[in-house]
């Protein structure tokens, strides 16, 4: 009996120092999710967010496993963009590129914030990635000035990248944003999914749908706990609708002509952009009608 006894010890000893190691999220059963009922969640980052929005898995599962939260979610990717907001600068210099990005999440408005970046510093060198732990921390500041909560996501390879020294880059921007993570006392949801053939397109530069669908299900994990479900077509096809309605208002065509140097031609018909929300509004509600089906 002794013996017995002394076994279950070491057992039991063993078990607490395996899950001591897990990230507090593993297990979506007993962690608490990173969301909260009725919150609002921005999704920033480059393209791998950016295409993302004609995907409904990400926001399906969210939406399935917690009809009754009644989240709102908006994606406000944009390729190539990183912490700096460079893409996003438009014809203006590169500060006005990052004045951008916060102005994009103020369209938004979210309660939190979920950034997925390090993807586009690590296939852009040394240089990139050594700007990235500054201009990650100052992101996370300038949105918290606004008591909103931030989210990280560690970035991860995809097997379309030539990138000399691709995978250690990779590495270095995981290791930035953990440690970014832990000093700004913001969550992170380290992705532990890799890509097999059938999940990214034909380039292996982004996720494809059957790639977007596992990864939701991973981040949904953290998110929201709960268990995976099977996004209905209706639903998913509902989200990428109230995507592209939102994708118009924050970032319209002809921006040049509506708002910026052209505006005295055509800017008259930039009051169309205040016609969105209450649409968007309604594919919210379209939204939470089917996922309590």
């Amino acid at each position: 009996m002794r013996s017995l006894s002394c076994f279950a010890t070491i057992v039991t000893g063993i078990s607490l120092a395996f899950a001591s190691m897990l990230p507090q999220w593993a297990s979506a059963e007993t962690a608490t999710p990173l969301l909260k009922p009725h919150d609002r969640l921005a999704i920033v980052g480059g393209t791998f967010v950016e295409r993302m929005q004609s995907s409904g898995q990400l926001e399906g599962q969210l939406q399935s496993r917690r009809p009754d939260w009644k989240l709102t979610v908006r994606n406000l990717g944009w390729s190539g963009d990183d912490v700096h907001g460079y893409a996003r600068k438009r014809f203006d210099s590169p500060h006005q590129g990052y004045s951008r990005l916060l102005a994009d999440i103020e369209v938004a408005k979210p309660t939190v914030v979920l950034l997925a970046y390090g993807f586009a510093e690590a296939s852009d060198g040394d240089q990139a990635i050594g700007r990235f732990t500054d201009g990650l921390q100052r992101l996370i500041h300038d949105i918290k000035q606004s008591n909103r909560r931030v989210i990280l996501m560690t970035p991860f390879p995809l097997p379309g990248y030539k990138t000399e020294n691709y995978q250690a880059s990779i590495a270095q921007t995981r290791k930035i944003v953990q440690t970014v993570g832990n000093k700004t006392d913001s969550a992170v949801v380290s992705i532990t999914w890799q890509p097999n053939q059938d999940e990214t397109t034909s380039d292996g530069l982004v996720p494809n749908d059957r790639g977007y669908a596992r990864l939701a299900n991973e981040l949904a994990d953290a998110l929201v706990g709960g268990q995976p479900q099977q996004v209905e077509e209706q639903l998913s096809q509902q989200i990428v609708r109230k995507n592209e309605l939102f994708f118009h208002q924050y970032r319209p065509q002809n921006e040049t002509y509506l708002l910026l140097f052209r505006k005295h031609e055509q800017g008259n018909n930039a009051v169309e952009i205040g016609e969105f929300p209450p649409l968007i509004e309604a594919a919210d509600k379209k939204i939470w009608a089917a996922a309590a089906r």
